[in-house]
């Protein structure tokens, strides 16, 4: 195994349920719309958001964005968002000389507040969804296997961490390795084939390599 890639928010950083309730809720009312908590938990977890806004929130996917992005501010977040306790785990990787990458469907902007909170060299390559690069989002492969190409890694030798339904279709369509790392925050709903590992901290990947 060469590379280890993680999927960002809810794997390797948490953000307060109170801040994702807060910010849905003010975009929502400003649409003069409501929603209760299990809907706003669908849309911050799902992978089809845009699907979610229209089914769960009754508004057009470009005027809820829109709303959104004047509520959900990086510095804001950043301050409702802290690290896992498991992430010294990435530099036991390093040190094993495995490589390590980021594939995030989040914002770019979001996701760079994020990875402020970690390591700055922690990760050889990020990836981020973005239309205009034809990277569509998880669970589309194109982050992991864009992720794959800058690390110069192969398929065949590649893991891939994360703590949702859409993180496991990826890593599948991308032909690595999946891991599920149960966070108690998003339980993977029934329809889900089950990932060929599950671990409760990022340190029982270091069981998984073999060291």
């Amino acid at each position: 195994m060469k590379a280890v890639l993680f999927d960002l928010d809810g794997t390797l950083v948490t953000t307060r349920a109170e801040y994702r309730y807060g910010v849905v809720g003010r975009a929502l009312r400003e649409l003069r719309r409501h929603a209760d908590q299990a809907a706003i938990d669908a849309f911050w977890f799902g992978a089809d958001r845009d699907a979610i806004i229209r089914t769960h929130f009754d508004v057009a996917p470009s005027s809820f964005w829109s709303a959104f992005a004047r509520y959900d501010r990086p510095d804001q977040r950043a301050r409702c968002t802290a690290v896992f306790h498991d992430v010294g785990a990435l530099a036991k990787l390093r040190n094993l000389g495995i490589k390590l990458g980021v594939v995030t469907n989040a914002p770019r902007h979001i996701a760079l507040a994020e990875l402020a909170l970690l390591e700055a060299d922690a990760f050889g390559a990020v990836v981020v969804a973005d239309a205009e690069r034809n990277i569509r989002p998880k669970p589309s492969p194109d982050g992991i296997l864009a992720c794959l190409e800058a690390l110069a890694v192969r398929a065949d030798r590649a893991w891939f961490v994360g703590n949702a339904a859409e993180d496991i279709e990826a890593a599948r369509a991308a032909c690595v390795v999946d891991v599920h790392v149960e966070r108690d925050e998003q339980p993977l709903h029934a329809g889900v084939r089950p990932p060929l590992h599950t671990i409760d901290n990022l340190h029982a990947l270091l069981d998984l390599v073999g060291h």
